[in-house]
């Protein structure tokens, strides 16, 4: 096997269980690696500290599979990590038929993504590694959940930055376009081949009812970026006398209506648009709402992007403030690692001031624990949101 030596020092965060090796922290490489194959990093006295597979072409060059001397990379880890991920999300009796499985680094296999829908699994690729252990993330799957059938699914973005082609499609079994699940009392119909990310939004479980507390009936909500209606139908399902939900995704809006016809809910006003236009909009008509929800997409994928980010996360704030009845509720989310806790109540304050509003912080949400949060690895949690009262 490959041997990765690292510079003096690195070694103290990786025996503290970091995953990651970054290129600058390499001192030397015993061979020459292609990208995905899996090597042993030592510290810069040549002691063990794990195993991983590499990327010579990559920021991050390494990523751990494993901290232990005894535990080679093998179909039976990954078989073994498998089985430990589905024992823990049994643990967490979620009210649900579909749960993440694999959170990556969360569930220590990086790169790996997996949904399970009812009967079927989604695996997203994101690394040239992963992807390369494909085959054995395959049976593993297969062997532990028995599941119908798998569906691959790899981002454009992944590709491009790992440098791998891969094609999405169905790896095992059969596996049908839409996948009806449930969560609490709600049904939604799951495209799992041409919807966002593995189809649905399983992270904002806890968000929804957290939504759902504050409705009450009468209420007239707004759902901003609705997606499938996730938020939306769970604000109508409280009792919400009004609900408004906005999306630039006609396939998403579509799938919405037919989550609606599912629940045998009506009266939801589903709009095509853009979601910073159609805001300026309602703040110009001067509309109100008791409960406005703002679930953007993911504005800062590096770095580099946080500042143009935040101008994005403030002007929503604004337009939200000033749509929400006093004594409403607001609630804004930032699906990014890099737009922090601190950068999101930083925006709000901002906002606040610029529309000369006080709110009171009512409640904070991460991803549901089906997608753990691993303190070494901060990465891990990506997903916030605020809930504000509106004075």
């Amino acid at each position: 096997m490959i041997e990765v030596r690292l510079r003096p020092g690195v070694e103290k965060k990786i025996k503290a269980y970091f995953q990651w090796v970054y290129n600058l922290e390499i001192e030397e490489i015993k061979g020459s690696p292609e990208p995905g194959d899996l090597v042993k990093v030592l510290d810069s006295k040549k002691k063990f500290l794990g195993y991983g597979y590499i990327n010579p072409n990559t920021k991050i060059m390494v990523r751990f599979l494993s901290f232990k001397e005894d535990e080679v990379p093998s179909k039976e880890l990954i078989k073994e990590r498998i089985k430990s991920a589905l024992e823990y999300r049994k643990r967490l009796h979620l009210k649900s038929n579909a749960y993440r499985l694999v959170h990556s680094e969360g569930d220590f296999l990086p790169g790996l993504i997996v949904d399970v829908y009812d009967e079927y699994a989604v695996m997203e690729v994101t690394t040239y590694g992963m992807w390369k252990l494909t085959d054995w993330v395959k049976e593993a799957l297969v062997e532990v959940l028995q599941p119908k059938g798998i569906y691959l699914r790899v981002s454009n973005y992944a590709m491009n930055i790992e440098g791998f082609s891969a094609e999405e499609g169905v790896l095992y079994g059969e596996v049908p376009e839409r996948i009806k699940i449930w969560e609490e009392d709600l049904e939604f119909f799951v495209d799992v081949i041409k919807g966002q990310k593995t189809g649905f939004y399983l992270d904002q479980r806890r968000a929804r009812k957290m939504i759902r507390d504050l409705v009450k009936p009468g209420d007239v909500c707004l759902d901003v970026f609705c997606h499938t209606g996730g938020f939306a139908l769970s604000m109508k399902k409280k009792g919400a006398s009004k609900v408004i939900a906005v999306d630039l995704s006609e396939r998403a809006l579509n799938l919405a209506k037919e989550n609606a016809k599912l629940n045998q809910i009506d009266s939801i006003e589903w709009v095509e648009d853009n979601a910073f236009h159609f805001l300026r909009k309602l703040q110009k008509a001067g509309e109100k709402f008791d409960v406005v929800v703002i679930d953007p997409p993911s504005f800062a994928r590096t770095r580099a992007t946080v500042e143009n980010a935040m101008r994005g996360y403030k002007e929503l704030c604004i337009r939200g403030l000033q749509i929400t009845k006093p004594g409403g509720y607001l609630a804004i989310y930032s699906c990014s690692f890099h737009i922090q806790r601190e950068h999101l109540l930083s925006v709000i304050l901002e906002a606040c001031k610029d529309v000369k509003k006080q709110v009171r912080v009512v409640g904070e949400s991460f991803q549901d624990l089906d997608h753990p949060w691993i303190l070494q690895m901060p990465n891990t949690l990506y997903l916030k949101g605020i809930y504000l009262e509106v004075l």
